[in-house]
């Protein structure tokens, strides 16, 4: 199967042989005009017109089934034309405008055909020459220096190949290198999405049912709370995927009035009546807010927090706020993942960001996502 690469080395190297062509016929063509008498010139400017009209036909359609055919059937008959469009003295000194087009032509055919085909094609090619230039050549017949030319158009032919097989060769490795690196980019895109996979469920796994079991196993709640059979049933729901699943646009001010519900302390909500963004960003602001809120209701020993969303200036917000005593933000362990974890690696994965704030005052906690 023929890559990307090995396609275009080959579509580039056809396109600029067949301009060679044209350029070829259209001079090697004024010549033959220029050298022929004045008896058979008009002769010869029609049969070179004829050229150059399949070279346009070429350009239309330049790899139809046909191109190859045609080339030799053009070749056999502008060869066996010598006779009436090639002066003898052209012949003997080799400025044969025939020829010219004869080993321009067979050297491009080896770009567009396997090594049989072009073989037989230079053959045939050689062949009609040294029978047109014998037959022009009535004096001599088949002089030496014929079969000379005729020779060289076959090394001519296998110099083409060769150059063919080395560009093909290289573009090949150019195409391995090409898969490979885009395996490698695949594999590396697929590792990046498990650890993200994996840093999510470590984050959600945080911020719910790890979270509820510490907060009853170090006596923070009774354990008869009207509030912590739906908080277990909630951290249920998102472990299982039922609960912040969503596809499609989605109302951040939905999903945070579901934060609020299940909070283990009151939450006051400041929020416009709908902010719709995206499923993941949305669902990144609601999870990031969940453990805001949970924070403060672990460590701030306070009962109630603030809750403001805003949509202003292309950046949707929102900030928890509590009135606890505060905390030094430079002094939590990197391993302690409530903050790291679950609000700024969770809102960096989205293109959002994260800013905590804490004092003697309380503490405040901002993520955000800008929509441009």
């Amino acid at each position: 199967m023929t890559g990307a690469v090995e396609a275009e080395a080959l579509r580039v190297g056809r396109r600029y042989l067949l301009t060679g062509r044209i350029v070829v016929v259209a001079c090697a063509g004024l010549v033959g005009i220029v050298q022929a008498p004045a008896a058979t010139r008009g002769a010869v400017a029609a049969v070179v017109a004829a050229a150059l009209l399949w070279h346009v036909v070429l350009t239309r359609r330049p790899d139809a089934r046909w191109t190859v055919p045609g080339d030799t059937v053009l070749l056999v008959l502008l060869c066996a034309s010598q006779p009436f469009t090639v002066p003898v003295p052209a012949l003997d000194d080799s400025t044969n405008w025939v020829l010219a087009i004869v080993s321009f032509t067979v050297v491009a055919t080896q770009w567009n055909t396997g090594i049989g085909t072009g073989v037989a094609v230079t053959a045939v090619a050689v062949a009609a020459y040294l029978t047109g230039a014998g037959l022009a050549d009535t004096g001599t017949g088949v002089w030496p220096g014929d079969l000379q030319i005729g020779l060289w158009t076959f090394a001519e032919c296998g110099l083409s190949r060769a150059l063919c097989v080395l560009v093909r060769a290289g573009a090949r490795v150019g195409d391995r290198a090409a898969a490979e690196a885009e395996d490698a980019r695949r594999s590396a895109a697929l590792a990046a999405a498990r650890r993200a996979d994996e840093r999510e469920h470590l984050a959600t796994l945080h911020d719910t049912a790890a979270a509820t079991v510490l907060g009853v196993g170090l006596g923070m709640v009774r354990g008869d709370e009207p509030w912590l059979a739906a908080r277990a049933a909630a951290d249920l729901d998102v472990l299982e995927g039922r609960l912040y699943s969503e596809d499609g646009d989605t109302d951040l001010v939905r999903l945070l009035a579901e934060v609020a519900r299940h909070a283990p302390i009151a939450v006051a909500t400041t929020a416009p009546a709908a902010v719709h963004l995206p499923a993941a960003q949305a669902v990144a602001l609601a999870r990031a807010t969940r453990e805001a809120v949970t924070n403060a209701a672990r460590h701030a020993a306070v009962d109630r927090v603030s809750v403001v969303v805003a949509d202003a200036d292309g950046v949707v917000s929102v900030e928890v706020r509590d009135t606890g005593s505060g905390f030094d933000v430079t002094a939590v362990p990197e391993a302690r993942r409530g903050i790291s974890g679950s609000i700024t690696e969770r809102m960096r994965a989205v293109g959002g960001r994260s800013a905590v704030h804490s004092g003697a005052s309380g503490t405040v906690v901002r993520v955000e996502w800008p929509r441009a």
